[in-house]
């Protein structure tokens, strides 16, 4: 007979398997709870050497993701933010903007959180340093640890890992590795169907202190609190991360390709001249030529597109699967960090909340998704809009977008969508 945890004996012990943004989330929502009894000690495993800063790119940090960091005392994701104040969409040539506003300056005084440019690796960095330093006792981050088995018992979860002679025993698992989880293929939670290759690549390039740079220092386009977006390719997208000497301008640009890149590592650097056939489909005008120039085959990663249809399970026993290892969705809509974040915190809710884990994992599979699934979905329409050739979808396409710059009813659509779904209620407590 299985033992359950109930409100009156919860004391949990958890190891989160995966040190990313959503793991790390999950950490720190655990043990921000107020009720103190709820977790005895959180174990966050990364496969990875050690944290590297530079790995990894940036990404758009919405509001849904701030106010659920801010819910849990996290807010130091300001000193490193570059807010965004305006969206401009250039022409193919990249020599005019054709919609632009300061339509996203506009939702931040509406809200109080906007969206703003975040590199992956400061936001990471300062997750693990409030686990370390505000839970310095009862919560660990471990490095170089590849789990390699899962065993359940009837009250605990054991957990080997490659080239350790110790195993850890916990009372809950969560698998926040990614959408090759190795949480998910070793129980086999709804694993029977691999990632699917969207049919598109991405390169994404990183060019460092930009203000150092004339060209993108003085340029009236590709400025500080801007975010451009254009046709070429797929999706043409530019935008300033980061600050002090983390300062960094993003650019980003898919293509539709039979295959996806060869795997090299990690984040799949790849080198300008893998890039040159992709250049030769842009007019000479258009700025990307310039920013490739700029970067350095260390600054350029390319790799494919992936995406997971939903999971129709996300919990085995004991153990729960967050953020990507359940619903890894295309980039198009920047929400994958925004809703990893939000499964952290809503999970981290729901085990305060219910008398037992499997409760609190019911409730949360639930609400989280057809929230997720919507996400999932909206990515994968505008990733078929962005790489069509039809004369008509791009029309369609030019007119959507035209209405988001401009805060039309699109954007009203999108910001219901991320602010009033968003987890945490009641969010302007929050604001500072």
């Amino acid at each position: 007979m299985m033992l359950i945890k109930t409100a009156a004996s919860k004391n949990y012990s958890v190891a989160i398997i995966g040190g990313g943004i959503g793991g790390l989330t999950a950490a720190n929502a655990l043990l921000y709870k107020r009720n103190g009894d709820m977790i005895k000690r959180v174990t966050v495993y990364e496969q990875a050497k050690e944290f590297v800063p530079t790995a990894g790119a940036g990404f758009g940090f919405s509001p849904n993701g701030q106010i659920c960091l801010s819910s849990i005392g996290i807010d130091g994701y300001q000193n490193f933010c570059v807010p965004f104040n305006s969206m401009k969409r250039i022409d193919k040539y990249g020599t005019s903007v054709v919609h632009a506003s300061n339509s996203l300056e506009q939702l931040r005084q509406r809200h109080g959180f906007g969206i703003a440019g975040c590199l992956r690796a400061d936001l990471v960095d300062l997750l693990a340093r409030e686990l370390g330093e505000k839970h310095e006792f009862r919560g660990e981050l471990k490095y170089s640890q590849r789990l390699v088995g899962i065993h359940q018992t009837a009250d605990a979860v054991i957990l080997k890992f490659d080239g350790e002679q110790e195993e850890d025993v916990v009372d809950l698992v969560i698998g926040a590795d990614g959408i090759n989880s190795a949480v998910s293929k070793l129980l086999n939670i709804d694993d029977d169907i691999p990632p699917i290759y969207s049919g598109a690549n991405i390169f994404y390039g990183k060019i460092a202190h930009p203000d150092s740079i004339d060209f993108l220092r003085h340029h009236e386009v590709f400025n500080e609190g801007s975010v451009v977006n254009g046709p070429g390719t797929g999706e043409f997208i530019a935008f300033h991360v980061g600050s002090g000497d983390n300062k960094t301008f993003i650019w980003a640009n898919t293509y539709t390709s039979p295959s996806p890149p060869p795997k090299r590592n990690d984040w799949n650097h790849g080198n300008v001249h893998e890039l040159e056939e992709i250049l030769t489909k842009f007019p000479s005008s258009h700025p990307i030529h310039q920013f490739a120039g700029m970067t350095s085959d260390s600054d350029l990663l390319h790799f494919g597109l992936y995406y997971r249809h939903h999971k129709t399970t996300w919990s085995r026993d004991r153990v729960v699967l967050l953020g990507d290892a359940c619903h890894a969705t295309l980039p198009y809509v920047g929400q994958g960090a925004n809703q990893a974040i939000e499964d952290a915190i809503y999970l981290a809710d729901c085990l305060e909340r219910h008398d037992s884990y499997t409760m609190a994992y019911r409730d949360y599979y639930n609400k989280r998704f057809p929230r997720t699934k919507k996400v999932v979905q909206l990515a994968g329409f505008m990733h078929n809009m962005y790489h069509s050739e039809n004369w008509f979808v791009q029309q369609m396409l030019d007119f959507l977008l035209g209405s988001a710059i401009r805060g039309g009813f699109v954007l009203k659509i999108v910001e219901s969508e991320i602010i009033d779904e968003c987890p945490v209620k009641n969010y302007k407590q929050y604001v500072s």
